[in-house]
């Protein structure tokens, strides 16, 4: 039985037996090469044919501590290896360092202990480094980064709406979009409602610039000067370079999403696909959910609420915002929202681990299921509706019992009677 053992110096080659384990051979790394997983298959397949004369004939087994090295003599044709078992490499380790210090031409143990720390350090720093890289990190700040921005417009709609307002308040209900309504009050640089024109309205429907013009005209509003409107249209002119903020982090996301999770994105989009990534910490961890655990992503708070009190276990997460769920009727979407997890699950396992592009067989397969529940399931069950009665039951109740009040507590009964006892007799 032949034992091959990996270690921060190389590969090394022995023969094990119960007794005792003799070290015959070794490949070692160079100096600045590590092994990590991509560098380390490079690294065997240059040395294969060292391998070959190393190695015994195919028939003998071989035992290695290492996947990669196992991956790799199977598919160069070593069909009789094996992982180790617990203690089985203990005597081959025991007799490395003497044979390193031989190898490498080194005149102390302590030398080499210093090497091989070297070598260490430089591989996990690798492996940090890599792992810090990945780009799914960098999709899931990116993703974010655009809730915080989400943040930051609304802030400014809200003061943008109540001090515009006060000059133009009609301008809310015309323009119900939040964005089209901070670039349309940066356009209104230094100038007053009556002044809005064709160029500053352009982007929406030729009846809603009647309407704001009309409004314009018959406003309720105060007079500004252009002296006022100056700092509301610098306000707004900044939130119109966070929209553009926005729009090119979503840009980046979905280039991006091309190349991290292809298969996510085809089925639920870019942004759904990041935030899906961005709740787990990477595409990794997403592959290694179930999908079960996809499904109520982002609906933390229900579930344990669930566990805690008994209520209804929540249907979805924030895949809700797919259009498979949220343009179904609202007993359908706990199904669909379970099939539509099933496919995510699968998705984000095959851009992990194998990159292959399977997302239009998937989404044929789930809109075929889902045209399945919306034919076999039109209308609500019986235990649905009961549900749905209990809660609305529930609710009235709640809302009777706020405006109920208690009348005065009536006088002579049994407790006031023993409480009054009580007292004669502290008195006493």
């Amino acid at each position: 039985m032949k034992g091959v053992l990996v270690s921060a110096a190389g590969v090394i080659f022995g023969e094990i037996s119960s007794e005792s384990t003799e070290i015959y051979d070794s490949l070692m790394f160079k100096d600045n090469e590590t092994i990590l997983t991509g560098q380390f298959k490079v690294f065997l397949t240059e040395h294969e044919e060292e391998l070959r004369k190393v190695l015994p004939d195919k028939t003998e087994e071989i035992v290695s501590d290492n996947v990669v090295v196992i991956d790799h003599l199977r598919q160069i044709g070593y069909e009789e290896v094996r992982f180790a078992s617990a203690g089985e490499f203990s005597t081959f380790r025991s007799n490395i360092n003497d044979f390193l210090v031989k190898k490498l031409d080194l005149t102390s143990p302590g030398e080499l202990i210093s090497l091989l720390r070297n070598k260490s350090l430089v591989q996990t720093q690798t492996l940090l480094r890599e792992n810090v890289e990945a780009r799914d990190k960098y999709l899931a700040q990116a993703i974010n980064s655009i809730d915080d921005i989400n943040s930051i417009l609304n802030l400014i709609y809200a003061r943008l709406s109540e001090w515009y307002g006060i000059h133009f308040p009609e301008l809310v209900d015309l323009v119900r979009d939040n964005n089209q309504y901070i670039r349309l009050v940066s356009k209104m640089r230094g100038k007053v409602r009556s002044e809005i024109v064709t160029e500053e309205i352009s982007s929406l429907s030729e009846r809603r610039q009647e309407l704001i013009q009309q409004a314009a005209e018959n406003s309720l509003g105060a007079d500004i000067s252009n002296y006022d409107m100056n700092p509301i249209s610098n306000l707004a002119s900044f939130g119109v370079e966070i929209l553009n903020i926005k729009e090119n982090l979503e840009n980046y996301i979905e280039e991006s999403m091309k190349e991290v999770a292809p298969n996510l994105q085809f089925l639920v989009g870019s942004l759904l696909g990041a935030r899906l990534i961005s709740l787990v910490g990477s595409l990794e961890n997403l592959a290694k959910r179930s999908s079960g655990t996809i499904q109520v992503l982002g609906a933390e708070k229900a579930l344990f609420r669930h566990l805690r009190s008994g209520e209804d276990p929540p249907k979805h997460g924030v895949i809700f915002q797919s259009q498979f769920i949220h343009s179904a009727k609202k007993h359908q979407r706990g199904k669909i929202a379970r099939a539509l997890a099933g496919k995510l699950s699968i998705a984000s396992r095959v851009d992990f681990f194998s990159g292959e592009f399977i997302a239009p067989t998937l989404l044929e397969d789930l809109e075929k299921r889902i045209n399945e529940i919306k034919e076999s399931f039109p209308e609500p069950s019986d235990k649905q509706k009961a549900r749905k009665q209990k809660k609305k039951d529930s609710k009235s109740r709640g809302k009777r019992g706020k405006h109920f009040k208690k009348g005065p507590k009536k006088s002579g009964t049994r407790s006031d009677s023993k409480y009054k006892k009580r007292r004669n007799k502290k008195k006493d």
